[in-house]
């Protein structure tokens, strides 16, 4: 496997819970050196969560939205070419979570804002020259219920209504040469399996994640789930969990962590029990052309996690 073309992921820092401080955190310094950092870890490309809370507040040192990006560099352009300066020649993938807008009973809201924000992290993805735009489906499963305890009566409106919404992102996202990809975690609406049932009801330029832990977490074979939809894979991300789901942790509002036990769902890569040699030498063996990203989203120590996912890459060549 060709390593130096996997990414890493923008995940691996969180404002909610890990080091740095918010200053630091929100500060333009503090990622221009992350950027350099990354680089001389090995990584040369990175993804970026997309996150519209920064539009509304802090400073806009977090490069994680459009207005951020352009009220520090002006425009993508400049933001890319201060990437290529710290190092890092390319953005492969943007994601997005549409969590934030499941905040109450109107399911006009929630689709309408996340429609607004997803057109909006789409078109940025197209700025960023970005490979895909890597969309979850719906919010945590616990979160929805939330608001609406008839979940289960209204499930097939809301699906309907998802595939809607990505329909018209699948559109734009042709236009704009970006994968539109959907991501399958395993506590939401379309967890597991299910998302090839929603992948059936778009258009075939859409194409799957395949995600390692979530997929651990949901008791299916990576390996398996790959062979099973080699061709429909639009990107990868190579997670890591020691996690097991033995009490319903998935329908709970904040399923990454769970509340009856001191866990964190994810681990960094390959720290946790994912057999994620056994997934590279599959993809190469598929001969896998396509994006790759190692995301360690749960770190406590971003730097560590650096070295972390490095030293599993070297094992992947030898």
């Amino acid at each position: 496997m060709h390593t130096e073309a996997i990414a890493i992921s923008l995940d691996l820092i969180n404002r909610h819970y890990q080091e740095p401080n918010r200053n630091r955190y929100e500060s333009k310094y503090f990622w221009e050196e992350l950027y350099r950092l990354i680089a001389a870890s090995g990584f040369s490309a990175i993804e970026i969560p997309y996150e519209p809370v920064w539009q509304f507040g802090g400073r806009s040192g977090v490069p994680m939205n459009r207005y951020c990006v352009n009220t520090k560099y002006e425009n993508a352009a400049n933001y890319r070419a201060l990437l290529k300066e710290c190092g890092i020649e390319r953005v492969t993938g943007i994601t997005f979570d549409p969590n934030l807008f499941m905040r109450n009973d109107n399911l006009g809201f929630y689709f309408g804002a996340t429609g607004h924000f997803a057109q909006e992290a789409l078109a940025h993805a197209a700025d960023m020259g970005a490979n895909y735009f890597a969309i979850s489906p719906s919010p945590f499963y616990g979160r929805i219920l939330q608001y609406h305890p008839d979940l289960e009566g209204q499930k097939e409106a809301f699906t309907q209504r998802t595939i809607e919404l990505l329909g018209g992102l699948a559109a734009k996202a042709a236009e704009l040469g970006v994968t539109l990809v959907l991501r399958h975690e395993y506590w939401g609406l379309f967890g597991g399996e299910q998302v090839v049932s929603l992948l059936d009801a778009l258009p075939e330029t859409v194409k799957l994640d395949l995600d390692t832990a979530n997929l651990f977490v949901a008791g299916i074979s990576a390996a398996d789930f790959l062979a099973a939809h080699d061709g429909r894979i639009g990107c990868v991300h190579l997670t890591d969990t020691d996690f097991v789901d033995t009490a319903d942790v998935w329908k709970t509002p904040n399923p990454e962590f769970p509340s009856h036990r001191a866990t964190q769902v994810f681990r960094d890569p390959g720290t946790g029990s994912v057999d994620l040699l056994e997934i590279a030498g599959l993809l190469d063996r598929l001969n896998y052309q396509g994006p790759i990203t190692c995301s360690a989203r749960q770190t406590r120590d971003p730097f560590r996690a650096l070295l972390r996912t490095r030293s599993l890459l070297n094992q992947f060549q030898k």
